[in-house]
């Protein structure tokens, strides 16, 4: 739901929109006006586009912002008109549509909101935010829905009040963060005793090697629209070779993996044009963050040991580390 000085009612939690933000910088209660205004504090806080916003327009983020408002529509399910989304999360989370009805959900890093519409068709009461520009790629697709609390902000200063959520997930960010360690104690300051979460993050090199390592010193460096603009020039012509690759008997993924070119084979998606598209994306995905901090899964388990995390589950997912379990 976006907020606005028109509109800033509840999605089905009983208080007012605003009210169940807080002062990331003191923890105050926030009032909506043409800006948000902190009732202990003098900070104030733009309205963007009907989001709220905690960070500077410009930020670390911005690569991402870019691409998510070039793919808004690329991965959402309803979309492609694939359930690719929708059976990633419940995966890799082992949640259930049904157990997450009318529960709260706190969304780390929503991107264009691929996971945030897989979410919001459960019927919880979603909060999600992202610290880029994407959150209005993510309000045009999903402010439809009525349970949806959309903000711009840091996964380090985030405005909501702690242990206040049932259940927590990060996709596809701690690892593009100044801080990995920092940034995964963090989320847990908002999650409720007995709330589950599912994280995942980067498998650290030495698990998974891949050219693009080597391509992100300089890649990282350019200019987002810069390099997008070779990105959607080089896939149509890697692209082919890795599918080539891919198809060789047993050795075919490892082969397809010497192509720097995001290969989403295993994802079976028929059509060639909306294969080009998640491949241009993810493409670009790997090679412009400015932070990139793969993990071993000994540092993973060590963390959420010192969490004090139980139940925790850490798999591997292709190149990623999923952990899950109960605060």
């Amino acid at each position: 739901m976006a907020l606005s000085k028109h509109s800033h009612n509840d999605a089905g939690t009983g208080v007012h929109w605003c009210d169940a933000l807080r002062c990331p910088r003191c923890g105050g209660a926030l009032r909506a006006e043409d800006e948000l205004h902190c009732d202990a504090c003098p900070a104030t806080y733009p309205i963007d586009r009907g989001v709220p916003r905690f960070v500077p327009s410009d930020n670390y983020a911005e690569g991402f912002g870019y691409q998510w408002n070039q793919h808004r529509l690329t991965q959402l399910d309803s979309h492609s008109g694939l359930p690719i989304s929708r059976e990633r999360l419940f995966r890799s989370s082992g949640w259930t549509a049904e157990e997450l009805h009318g529960r709260r959900v706190l969304e780390c890093g929503s991107g264009a909101g691929r996971f945030t519409e897989v979410l919001c068709e459960t019927g919880a009461e979603v909060t999600s935010f992202d610290i880029s520009s994407a959150v209005h790629a993510n309000a045009a697709s999903n402010g439809r829905f009525p349970n949806l609390r959309l903000v711009q902000a840091s996964i380090y200063e985030m405005p909501f009040p702690e242990e206040s959520f049932d259940y927590l997930l990060c996709f596809g960010v701690i690892q593009h963060t100044p801080d990995v360690e920092r940034t995964f104690k963090t989320l847990f300051r908002y999650l409720r005793p007995g709330g589950r979460f599912c994280v995942d993050v980067y498998a650290a090199m030495v698990a998974y090697t891949h050219p693009r390592h080597l391509l992100r010193p300089i890649t990282r460096r350019v200019p987002p629209a810069t390099l997008y603009s070779f990105v959607r020039k080089a896939v149509p012509r890697l692209l082919p070779l890795s599918t080539a690759l891919h198809s060789v008997p047993k050795a075919g993924p490892y082969l397809a993996r010497l192509v720097p070119v995001a290969n989403l084979s295993y994802l079976d998606i028929k059509d060639p044009r909306m294969q080009r598209n998640w491949s241009v994306l993810d493409t670009f995905d790997w090679l412009a963050p400015r932070y990139e901090s793969p993990q071993t899964r000994r540092r993973l388990r060590r963390w959420t040991t010192e969490l004090g995390l139980s139940e925790v589950s850490i798999e591997r997912h292709r190149g990623l580390y999923v952990v899950r379990g109960v605060k």
